[in-house]
């Protein structure tokens, strides 16, 4: 009888040391929990803090403001001392700009990223077989800057392949791609932008831009247009959410545009992000024929990867339209390539899965009835290849429907100059 009471004793201690024990586990768990919430609401509430301490102006006024800053740069005016350039072993960003044959607008430029308050950079310029007056005209900037980096191709390979040259050699925590013909708005720039990211922790931050109509004798011109978001229609609307971990609306209430641009222009990107979307495409995708948007390719890439997003309302870039650029320079087939070369990078990030099946479905569709086709899979024989390589992918795979392929075989087949042989 007591060895039965004791037993019933022990056991209603371990039983209530084991009560014990649980609701202590339990107590722990809930109060990480709770403790993780209040973190995250604080680091939401953070980053919401970050870019409301900065008060951007509206278009005309950052421009109006801009005048003074930008025409010294067209000046050749510096407005840091030279003694105050040092070679900086990690700089906190890399600005990388492409040179071809710009004699008449880079030094414009690289004295607009001089000009920025924020002296701890690297300034890569990846020369690409240029013919005309630039090589020497960089030569002499970096000089005076040993900020500036000049990377120089053996041959011309096209500005894919030179942005990413440059972003594969960058230093900074983040890289600020900028055309041989943009200027930064104003002396600011750098700093309000990368300090929204670092504090932010974005992967990508988004800023505005501003257009006009070319130069009027060192002058700024007339024609001014701003061109982010609302006139540009086309954009990742086709890769969100498939291609993207970014919804089609950015849900920001300090962000009146609904879209994420389509082009690298007036983005800041970290650059460990940067890196790792260059190795989805691969250095043998880098095309010499990408010479009309080029930036959407390396951009839908760079969303792929990317985790965090961040869109601000200040204006920061200033860009020029010159009938001479290699956009308005490139012809239709050119153009057409794009369109391809755009198919076979998206064919590749979405490979076996069913995330989209009508995105490349559309794609491949919309290669089919592009109006210069015939002149361009002609003329082009690195075309043929290319689209032949896409539609094989396509059809053999397994989460294309079959409805799909049927359709894109009967176009194939109605478009008689297209000697395709489905492979098997």
């Amino acid at each position: 009888m007591l060895k039965n009471i004791i037993i019933q004793s022990i056991i209603i201690i371990n039983f209530k040391f084991i009560l014990i024990f649980i609701f202590i586990i339990i107590l722990f768990i809930f109060s990480n929990f709770i403790i993780k919430i209040y973190e995250a609401g604080f680091y939401i509430q953070k980053k919401e803090n970050i870019y409301k301490k900065y008060n951007f102006d509206t278009l005309f006024e950052s421009y109006n403001k801009a005048k003074d800053f930008l025409n010294k740069c067209l000046n050749g005016i510096l407005l840091n001392n030279v003694i105050q350039f040092k070679d900086y072993k990690i700089p906190l960003v890399s600005v990388i700009i492409p040179v071809y044959n710009s004699h008449k607008f880079i030094n414009y430029t690289v004295k607009s990223v001089q000009n920025q308050d924020l002296m701890n950079l690297e300034i890569i310029l990846i020369n690409d077989f240029s013919t005309d007056n630039s090589s020497y005209i960089i030569k002499q900037l970096q000089k005076n800057d040993p900020r500036i980096k000049i990377i120089n191709n053996k041959k011309n390979m096209g500005i894919l392949y030179s942005r990413s040259i440059g972003a594969l050699s960058a230093k900074g925590k983040y890289i600020f791609p900028l055309d041989n013909d943009d200027l930064f708005l104003d002396k600011n720039v750098l700093t309000i932008i990368n300090n929204i990211a670092l504090e932010g922790n974005f992967d990508i931050v988004e800023f505005k831009g501003i257009r006009i109509n070319g130069y009027i004798n060192n002058n700024i011109s007339s024609g001014l247009d701003d061109t982010m978001f609302s006139n540009h229609k086309l954009n990742l609307v086709l890769f969100q959410p498939e291609l993207s971990n970014f919804p089609l609306k950015i849900n920001d209430k300090n962000n009146n545009y609904e879209l994420i641009s389509i082009y690298l222009w007036c983005k800041c990107i970290k650059t460990i992000i940067y890196k790792r979307g260059l190795t989805l495409i691969g250095e043998k995708k880098y095309s010499r024929y990408m010479l009309a948007h080029e930036d959407v390719i390396a951009n839908i890439i760079l969303f792929y990867v990317a985790n965090s997003y961040k869109f601000v309302g200040k204006y920061g870039i200033f860009h020029v339209d010159r009938p001479d650029s290699a956009f308005w320079k490139s012809k239709d087939n050119q153009k057409n390539f794009y369109e391809l070369y755009l198919t076979d990078v998206a064919i590749d990030l979405v490979k076996n899965t069913a995330k989209n099946k009508k995105l490349i479905f559309y794609l491949i569709l919309n290669i089919l009835n592009l109006n210069l086709l015939q002149k361009t899979f002609k003329e082009n024989n690195n075309y043929r290849i290319l689209l032949f390589s896409c539609l094989d992918r396509v059809l053999n795979s397994n989460y294309i429907p079959n409805e799909y392929k049927e359709q894109i075989l009967n176009k194939v087949k109605s478009l008689k100059f297209i000697d395709y042989i489905p492979f098997k």
